[in-house]
């Protein structure tokens, strides 16, 4: 019966926001920008709103960004060239978790049963573990800096616990994170020792590697 019940506002969200992401995409190819542009269009346009208005609206549209599937990488970047690479990293962890568990929380509630009624024996072995490894799992994603709205969605649709997902990804995802807004960073104006920032860069994105190697063999010596 609840199934039943919840299904006709399922379909009707989910047309909603397949005609949303339609009309982001038209609007798009009818602009003719390219999508390695829009940081720049972002740092110009927010530049003019003031520091609070614009880290507002920048967390806003990284948490609703998986309606529209927009490339996170790129908001990620932005967020150094219009913030600098400190007070960036400070909007991008607010944003990039909403983000992330906004993505999870829809695909669970559109999917997650679907995928229960139709689950095997060994796609429910698999669910088990990853439920019993949640955060583990999810962290050496994250780590690994797989395509980020594919764990999302993916991870949505598993019996990994809300709270180990959330836990799994503000801790993985940082690395790579603070890489990139480095790394944007690089290119807003006023900041110094760009080299050294640029070095920053670097580290971070190979320390979030060489961490998720070591979990990843730190699981094969446990089986």
């Amino acid at each position: 019966m609840i199934r039943s019940s919840r299904q006709p506002l399922k379909n009707a969200f989910g047309c909603l926001w397949l005609g949303l992401f339609l009309l982001a995409l038209v609007l798009w190819w009818r602009s003719g920008i390219a999508l390695t542009a829009i940081p720049a269009l972002l740092e110009h346009w927010l530049s003019e709103v003031g520091l609070f208005k614009a880290a507002l609206i920048y967390i806003v549209i990284y948490a609703v960004r998986p309606l529209i599937l927009f490339p996170a990488t790129l908001l990620t970047v932005a967020s150094g060239l219009i913030f600098g690479p400190w007070l960036g990293t400070l909007f991008t962890i607010i944003g990039e978790n909403a983000s992330a568990n906004v993505g999870f929380t829809l695909v669970r509630w559109f999917g997650r049963e679907t995928v229960e009624a139709h689950s095997t024996e060994w796609l429910s072995r698999w669910d088990e573990k990853l439920k019993q490894n949640g955060i583990v799992a999810v962290m050496t994603m994250r780590l690994l800096m797989l395509p980020f709205d594919a764990v999302n969605f993916g991870c949505g649709l598993t019996a990994i616990r809300h709270r180990d997902y959330a836990i799994g990804t503000f801790t993985g995802i940082l690395p790579s994170l603070i890489g990139f807004v480095l790394l944007g960073g690089v290119a807003a104006s006023g900041v110094q020792n760009r080299i050294l920032v640029l070095s920053l860069s670097a580290l971070f994105m190979l320390l979030g590697f060489g961490f998720a190697r070591y979990l990843k063999r730190r699981e094969v010596a446990i089986k």
